[in-house]
């Protein structure tokens, strides 16, 4: 494979921009945490129960559904002024089908779930892919922008 993309909006590039939307973005489970504690804390919840959404579940299953439908402008309108310069709407778009070549065409969505990391909030939705589980993160910073969003494998760690 050359060393330099070969066409404007190549998979090198893709990948390059989502290695640094990882980077730009450390989000971890509190120290000595655990994501049930953390998700317990986010919620008010006790694990198993159905906790009510919180404001960052409404705003990430939003986003979400805009991915869904395709309307990439829509789904980046809350990112923070790094995310949207390393992840803009083109970008999203063709990662959501590099996303879907890997995991099959989406299918549904479960409820989300809250994770606190310092002052990050870390909202996880499982997914329904054609051919296997997949999870949908958004971290978000407090002022309710988005600071990362991923597309994962399901039981991906938050660390």
């Amino acid at each position: 494979m050359p060393h330099r993309d070969t066409a404007p909006g190549g998979k090198r590039r893709l990948v390059r921009a989502a290695a640094a939307v990882v980077l730009a973005v450390g989000v971890l489970v509190p120290a000595g945490g655990s994501a049930t504690a953390a998700t317990t804390a986010a919620t008010g919840a006790p694990p198993g129960a159905a906790p009510s959404l919180t404001r960052y579940d409404t705003i990430a299953v939003q986003t979400l559904d805009s991915i869904v439908n395709g309307d990439f402008t829509a789904a980046t309108a809350r990112f923070d002024p790094t995310l949207r310069k390393l992840l803009p709407p083109d970008a999203l778009a063709r990662a959501w089908v590099v996303y879907q070549d890997q995991m099959g065409r989406y299918r549904s969505h479960g409820g989300p779930m809250d994770t606190s990391s310092g002052t990050f909030t870390v909202i996880s939705v499982p997914l329904s892919m054609e051919r296997r589980a997949g999870e949908f993160r958004v971290t978000f910073h407090e002022d309710m922008s988005i600071a990362g969003l991923f597309f994962l494998p399901a039981g991906f760690p938050i660390a």
